[in-house]
């Protein structure tokens, strides 16, 4: 009988025991000494105008008062796809909350008094909330410079418009493809901002070196790298001037990525008069929805043609991203949601325009799902309403058009193996879904509903990943890879894959959160990449070290590398009847027959850089290879409505999804059930609203309603099926963001099923589905209240 392999063990997960004893230090729980300055934001109280004033001079009377630095002190673009934004405004704000000065002081009390007494004198402009609105020829324009800032070669923003990105797809005629459907459906659907909702706030300190000039920036960062490549560039230093520490992060979903509240530290830091003193921004709960990424609003609109037979001819889609004032982030998701615009589903004739549009709101960016929730949640109830609409059952509709494997994607690249057709036979029949079932509290409705989710690694061609692995003198593994571990599991899957590569148990594996002075490069911890990528360094490196182990040895007990064995931290030569505990000779050499010593530490290299992605053509959005892999899965519903309050319950969730291979399993199902969810949430709660000024109504856990424990469902259950992904470490794919992106889809389909009326906008409120259901009673079949 073999050793039992970690790839697929349940195991404890790491860094949790310290969690839950609370001695693992966050940001804001580092210590810098009397030192340390403190800084907060002044933001505007308009969602438009020139700054014509800012008096500052009460605040430097408040004792403790350092400083009180203003934009144009300031000015640097910063951004990783699209350079738009400032630390703070620069002449001009665009929207309530923006940070227009920055008050240091010796404290926090002085900090936040001296804000107080910062006056600042606005010449108001128009400003534009609604997306639809903005792209309109003569709105105002939120950034009228667009035209100047730097970007990156995929995304295109249109110059003189509030069109910060458009994505195109343009594959078969269109025209065509409509002229043979037999039933052509029109449908949109509308979504508010939502928030990220992480428990931590950001925080960062920032420290410059007077004599060196080096930035240390210690901050809430999802990606140490990237954070340091942006700082770098924006201050025009070289790399090695700028180290990023990331200590252990409270919850990110895309939130806390690329660069985020850094440059507001870095305006005080990098001041002449403050230079050398390290100074910290730590952003309260009221100021995390002003001050950091928002998911973007979003409109959807599909127009789907369908022949008698029930396979569909065409698609048109039109996606509008709310990005607020800035899509320096936000316009990839843009992209990502453009580039899988199909969906699940073959279609032979597609024309997709996919916006982000600038209005003055604070700003979006990354999100789990990234694109998809935005575009299934349109994609996806208008396949149900047709199905229904030719008299097709919805299940048969889908996997009659299911995207098959080697079928091109609207990008023109071959669909890569999957099992979804498995997946959604076996959610249908988890939820019961052709059962017509009573409901089980009285007086109220029943529905059941179904939607499915896909989504591919939203990063560039160039996304690279390393790592290292050192050997230690009592056998245990040092392990550096920049991933930052925000709860999704990261560092037990990672450890994982040490123990099954070097064959050391997994309790002697430790992996340290990065620090891009220690570590070698990642490129970022998103787009559901890090065990596909980082993994795939980790497991090379864990091959180099091996082999260099094992050569070793080979000498030291003269055999062959080959008739060597790791088990358990021990190493065995069965044919020599040799076997010893790793120990100090792997640092300090092996002393061999001839009395020499060799060796030395044992540090194991690898890297990994996803293979022949090309850019899809920015007028066609073809690519004879788009991304490099899709995640699928389905997600089921089985709710219950109170016709009398609009209150929705949820009996069952069934999801599933093709991971490739599980390595981790309690990771994955942990991923599952979390993102299962945070869709729910996100469908029956979440929404950023705002006054008709853009002032924020919803600035706290108060009124920004999130899922408790009693509003998750009954029962969830997730499984995965295992179509073996090349290249990967063990054929694994991430799994991280997919569970998010339709549980909203099959919400509003559960709710058809049970009301009769299709429900256009999210969330779905109870007073929202309460008014859905007073009009289903007068004969409506769409609300779009």
């Amino acid at each position: 009988m073999g050793k039992k392999s970690m790839i697929g063990a349940w195991v404890t997960r790491v860094y949790d025991p310290e969690k839950a004893a609370g001695t693992l230090k966050f940001t804001d729980d580092l210590s810098f000494g009397p030192e340390l300055l403190h800084a907060r934001a002044v933001r505007s109280t308009i969602p438009c105008g020139k700054i014509v004033n800012i008096d500052y001079s009460e605040a430097l009377k408040v004792p403790g008062v350092v400083k009180v630095i203003v934009g144009k002190d300031f000015p640097i673009h910063f951004g990783i796809y699209l350079k738009d934004r400032t630390a703070m405004a620069v002449e001009k704000v665009r929207y309530i909350g923006e940070p227009v000065a920055l008050v240091v002081a010796e404290s926090e009390d002085a900090a936040e008094e001296g804000v107080l007494r910062v006056k600042v004198e606005y010449k108001e402009e128009t400003p534009v909330f609604d997306a639809a609105e903005a792209m309109k020829e003569n709105a105002p324009l939120v950034h009228p410079d667009l035209g100047s800032y730097e970007h990156v070669s995929f995304v295109t923003p249109v110059p003189g418009t509030n069109i910060a990105q458009h994505f195109k797809i343009r594959r078969g005629d269109i025209e065509k493809g409509f002229e043979e459907a037999d039933q052509v459906l029109e449908e949109s659907f509308s979504c508010p901002q939502i928030a990220h909702a992480f428990l931590e706030p950001h925080a960062c300190i920032c420290l410059q070196d007077p004599v060196s000039q080096e930035v240390t920036i210690w901050s809430t960062a999802q990606s140490a790298f990237t954070l340091r490549e942006l700082v770098a560039k924006g201050l025009e230093l070289p790399l090695h001037k700028v180290r990023v520490i990331a200590p252990p992060i409270g919850g990110g979903f895309g939130g806390k990525a690329g660069i985020t509240v850094e440059p507001l530290c870095l305006a005080a830091a990098l001041d002449p008069d403050i230079k050398g003193r390290p100074v910290k921004l730590f952003v309260p709960r009221e100021e995390v929805l002003t001050t950091s990424w928002v998911r973007q609003g979003w409109n959807t609109k599909v127009k789907m043609g369908v022949k008698k037979d029930g396979t569909i001819s065409a698609m048109k889609v039109e996606l509008v991203f709310d990005t607020g004032t800035s899509a320096e982030y936000g316009a990839n998701p843009v992209r990502s949601a453009g580039y899988t615009s199909m969906g699940c589903y073959y279609v032979p004739n597609i024309w997709t325009d996919s916006y982000g549009v600038y209005t003055n709101k604070p700003f979006g960016g990354a999100y789990r799902g990234f694109g998809l929730p935005e575009l299934m949640g349109g994609l996806e109830a208008v396949v149900d309403a047709i199905a229904y609409r030719i008299g097709m059952d919805p299940i048969e509709f889908r996997l009659k058009n299911l995207l098959k494997p080697g079928l091109p994607t609207c990008t023109g690249m071959p669909m890569p193996p999957h099992a979804l057709d498995k997946i959604i036979k076996k959610v249908a029949e988890k939820i019961d879904y052709h059962r017509e079932e009573p409901p089980v509290r009285k007086g109220w409705k029943r529905g059941k509903g179904i939607a499915l989710a896909i989504k591919a690694p939203a990063m560039p061609a160039d996304a690279s990943s390393s790592a290292t692995i050192e050997i230690l003198g009592d056998g245990s593994v040092k392990v550096l890879a920049a991933t930052m571990d925000m709860g999704q599991g990261a560092y037990t899957a990672y450890a994982q894959i040490v123990s099954e590569e070097l064959g050391v148990p997994m309790e002697r594996v430790k992996c340290y959160y990065p620090d891009t002075a220690a570590q070698p490069y990642d490129w970022q911890t998103v787009a559901s990449r890090s065990l596909w990528s980082t993994g795939m360094a980790i497991k090379r490196a864990c091959e180099d070290a091996r082999s260099q182990l094992l050569a070793l040895y080979a000498e030291y007990w003269q055999c062959n590398p080959e008739e060597i064995t790791i088990e358990d931290g021990i190493v065995k030569c069965p044919k020599l009847g040799n076997a010893e505990p790793i120990d100090e000779k792997v640092q300090n050499g092996f002393k061999m027959p001839d009395g020499k010593y060799k060796g030395g530490p044992i540090i194991g290299r690898g890297h990994f850089v996803p293979p022949d992605v090309v850019y899809p053509d920015l007028e066609t959005g073809q690519s004879e290879k788009s991304v490099v892999h899709f995640t699928v899965g389905a997600v089921g519903l089985d709710i219950e409505v109170d016709p009398g309050t609009g209150e929705i319950v949820v009996n069952k969730a069934v999801a599933g999804y093709d991971a490739g291979k599980v390595i981790s399993p309690l990771n994955v199902k942990c991923q599952i059930e979390g993102g299962t969810v945070q869709g729910l949430s996100a469908g029956m709660f979440e929404g950023i609203y705002y006054d008709k000024n853009g002032k924020l109504l919803t600035p706290d856990f108060t009124d920004y309603k999130i899922a408790t424990t009693m509003d998750v469902p009954w029962e969830i259950e997730s499984f995965c099926e295992e179509t073996p992904e090349d290249p990967s470490p063990y054929g694994n794919r991430g799994v991280g963001e997919h569970s998010m992106i339709s549980p909203t889809a099959a919400l509003g389909n559960a709710l058809y099923k049970a009301l009769g009326i299709r429900i256009h906008q999210y969330p779905f409120t109870r007073e929202r589905v309460y008014m859905a259901i007073k009009a289903a009673e007068r004969g409506e079949k769409d609300f779009w209240g």
